[in-house]
C-alpha cells in the first residue's frame, strides 16, 4: 500500500508540473492569437493529457515497470507512447484542423522541439548538479586527508 501512495504522489507531482507548463503555453498562444477566452473542454483535455504525461513519466523514468532499461530507451518509450496519446487527444478534442498538413507539421515540430528542450534542460541540470556534488566530494576527501 505504501508503494501505491508513493506512485500516486509521484504521478500527482508530475501532473501538476505538466498542467502548469501546458497552461503557460496555452496562455501564451491565446495571447499571440488575441483570444480572450479559453474553452472549458480544452482546459479539461489539457488536464487529462497532463495526467497521462505524469503517469508516463513515472512509468518510463522510474524503476516501477522497467528495472534495467537504459535512459535512451526510456526517452524513446516516453516519446513514442506519449506522442501517440497527445496525437489522439489532438484529434479527439479538435485542437487544430486535422485535414491541414501545415497544422500537423506544426504540431509535430512543436512536440519534437519541446521534448528536445525539456530533455536538454534536464540533462544539463543533472550534469551541473553532478559536477557540484563531485566537487564537494573532492573537497571532503582533500579535507579528510589533511588531518
Amino acid at each position: 500500500m505504501k508503494k501505491f501512495f508513493q506512485v500516486a504522489a509521484a504521478i500527482k507531482e508530475c501532473t501538476a508540473l505538466c498542467y502548469t507548463a501546458a497552461m503557460c503555453f496555452y496562455m501564451f498562444f491565446l495571447w499571440v492569437f488575441k483570444q480572450e477566452t479559453a474553452d472549458l473542454p480544452t482546459l479539461f483535455s489539457l488536464l487529462i493529457v497532463a495526467i497521462a504525461a505524469g503517469t508516463m513519466q513515472v512509468a518510463a523514468f522510474s524503476n516501477l515497470l522497467f528495472k534495467k532499461l537504459a535512459y535512451g530507451w526510456r526517452l524513446v518509450l516516453f516519446f513514442v507512447v506519449f506522442g501517440g496519446i497527445l496525437t489522439a487527444f489532438a484529434v479527439g478534442f479538435g485542437w487544430f484542423p486535422t485535414d491541414s498538413v501545415g497544422a500537423w507539421v506544426s504540431f509535430g515540430a512543436a512536440f519534437i522541439v519541446i521534448f528536445a528542450a525539456i530533455t536538454a534542460g534536464i540533462e544539463l541540470y543533472y550534469r551541473l548538479s553532478g559536477r557540484k556534488w563531485d566537487d564537494k566530494l573532492d573537497w571532503y576527501r582533500k579535507s579528510r586527508g589533511k588531518e
